[in-house]
């Protein structure tokens, strides 16, 4: 063990390692990591604890050798599911193959559970009601972390997450090429949450199941600042010195947008994530995407 680990550090399995899991890496630095993804994941500069990786395919359920995985690991499971159907059997996959549980397990999902509010509030004592396979994949897998974790007593936390958004996950080129918003109050509610934001609380989840005091439960994940998805297109354009984003009714955006935007778009709410920051003591290092833009290049 390396001498400046702290004596309850635990092992941190990433399961689905994109660029939110490498953003948590970067501030694990000193833990024992593993790292689960499709490739093979080459270690990350500066890290002092062990790293490890495993090309796994989690749509095989006979390839997942989770016999690998460390015991008393803090599992985050950031992988999506499948891109059909109701279930998520990558989740069940997964589970159905651990041969030993974590301490604990933190799992991210998406607002996109709640469905349409009209453009309502919604907190964590909102029911669910999605209105399409995405968010029903995604309720599926939050139904069967939590009958795991209660049936071999782990502490679980599930985060309802908004719209992940950086300086590089911004939709520059939808505005530089013109792609038209929907008018005024046609326009649906957008909640986001910066991806270093995410990261800071993925880490204090980490540091609270290792100090022995788990935040359980499930919570929503927002800056707490939503606004009208034209507003967001304005602001992005006018930061970038773009030409405002044209207007058109909604009903026109959604005959010619993709799947997953026709999804988005039809549906609007503000998201209330106030329990996570009284959760865990915490405070957005970006409360608005101004605040995070003033961080992003123009160039």
């Amino acid at each position: 063990m390396q001498s400046n680990a702290r004596p309850n550090r635990t092992s941190v399995v990433l399961i689905g390692y994109g660029d939110i899991a490498q953003r948590l890496a970067n501030r694990l630095a000193d833990h024992d990591l593993v790292a689960i993804a499709r490739h093979q994941i080459e270690r990350p500069e500066g890290r002092l604890g062990k790293w490890a990786t495993c090309p796994i395919d989690l749509d095989d359920e006979t390839a997942i050798p989770l016999e690998a995985t460390p015991e008393n690991a803090t599992w985050v499971y950031l992988a999506p599911p499948p891109r059909e159907g109701q279930a998520d059997s990558r989740l069940a996959s997964w589970l159905a193959g651990a041969t030993q549980p974590p301490a604990g397990l933190v799992y991210i999902s998406t607002t996109g559970v709640y469905g349409d509010h009209g453009g309502d509030w919604v907190d964590e004592a909102t029911p669910p009601a999605p209105a399409h396979d995405r968010g029903r994949r995604r309720l599926d897998a939050e139904t069967r972390c939590q009958q795991y974790a209660r049936d071999l007593h782990i502490p679980t936390c599930t985060l309802r997450v908004t719209g992940i958004y950086a300086c590089d996950r911004l939709p520059v080129e939808k505005v530089r090429q013109g792609t038209p918003v929907p008018a005024g109050r046609e326009a649906p509610w957008s909640n986001r949450i910066h991806a270093e934001d995410l990261a800071d609380i993925l880490r204090l989840l980490v540091d609270r199941i290792e100090t022995g005091q788990p935040v359980t439960g499930t919570f929503n994940v927002s800056d707490n600042h939503p606004t009208p998805v034209n507003v967001t297109y304005r602001q992005i354009a006018a930061h970038f010195d773009l030409p405002q984003p044209p207007e058109a009714p909604l009903a026109t955006i959604l005959e010619q947008a993709s799947p997953m935007a026709r999804e988005f778009l039809s549906e609007s709410r503000r998201v209330d994530a106030s329990a996570i920051q009284r959760g865990l003591g915490w405070q957005p290092r970006y409360p608005t995407l101004a605040a995070a833009l003033a961080d992003c290049p123009r160039d």
